[in-house]
């Protein structure tokens, strides 16, 4: 199947089930969901994973593995109701949902209901919100960190759909050896922030912490600080209705990944010694 673009009526079912986030529902209207959505999003993932390929850039994904599901893991959360209200996937290097460096795609129409409450099935977690990760329940955050979620990704849903692609680490010995290679290369750190601005785009917040990490209160007050304050590096990129409705997403996707090679890049070295 060739993506064709998602059909604003079938994401009509992502509004309804906003407000009618109950079994019956959902049991009512699956069709849509099962018939026309997911296939639509397991073509996008391949059409991307081909466009991605054909730029020599090294993610991809599986176009039923890489998408994250629908049902939310109600376990250990406040939040009772059983469903998602988006569509998401991911695009990566080994094809695990989780490994560092991804692309992560999410479809929303605007205005559809946020997530809040936290999760603990490695299946629904979803990498820009923040509640389904591991950590929000496994582990306490570090004292200086902000009580508060990080406005720039509680923003993120909500208020339609979206691109982000970077390093959603949640282990912090990784964001730790991102933060060393920062303050071990500056110039070559900050060629990757010049490069994102020069095509408009911003390192998001980054679960940022509030003091200098340890060890690195040398570059307090420079260029290289609110770097170093961050445990992820990310940036995201907005998807209109018309984009989301084209069978040009993937290409567009694509040159997403292409623009954030670089962050990509400095990341896997940081990581792994090689991009």
């Amino acid at each position: 199947m060739t993506f064709p673009g998602f059909d604003p009526a079938d994401l009509a079912f992502l509004s309804g089930l906003a407000v009618h986030n109950d079994r019956d529902w959902f049991t009512a209207n699956r069709a849509v969901y099962d018939d026309r959505l997911k296939p639509a999003l397991g073509a996008l993932i391949a059409d991307a994973s081909t466009a991605c390929a054909r730029r020599g850039l090294p993610l991809g994904g599986d176009p039923n593995k890489s998408q994250f599901r629908i049902h939310r893991d109600v376990r250990f959360s406040k939040n009772k109701q059983p469903y998602k209200t988006h569509l998401s996937a991911v695009l990566t290097r080994d094809g695990l949902k989780m490994s560092p460096g991804m692309a992560y795609i999410h479809i929303e129409p605007e205005g559809g209901s946020r997530v809040t409450a936290d999760t603990f099935d490695y299946d629904s977690i979803d990498p820009l919100d923040p509640s389904t990760h591991p950590a929000a329940r496994l582990a306490a955050p570090e004292p200086e960190a902000p009580a508060a979620a990080i406005p720039d990704i509680e923003d993120a849903h909500g208020r339609g759909a979206y691109v982000s692609a970077g390093f959603f680490l949640y282990d912090r010995k990784n964001s730790e050896k991102v933060r060393r290679a920062i303050a071990a290369d500056p110039d070559d750190w900050l060629a990757v922030e010049a490069h994102l601005a020069a095509r408009g785009l911003r390192l998001a917040p980054g679960m940022a912490v509030k003091r200098m990490p340890k060890g690195h209160d040398d570059h307090a007050g420079t260029a290289l600080e609110p770097s170093l304050k961050r445990l992820q590096w990310y940036a995201r990129r907005p998807l209109t209705g018309a984009e989301v409705s084209s069978p040009a997403l993937p290409e567009l996707l694509a040159d997403f990944v292409g623009d954030m090679k670089p962050l990509l890049d400095f990341g896997w070295r940081a990581l792994y010694g090689a991009p």
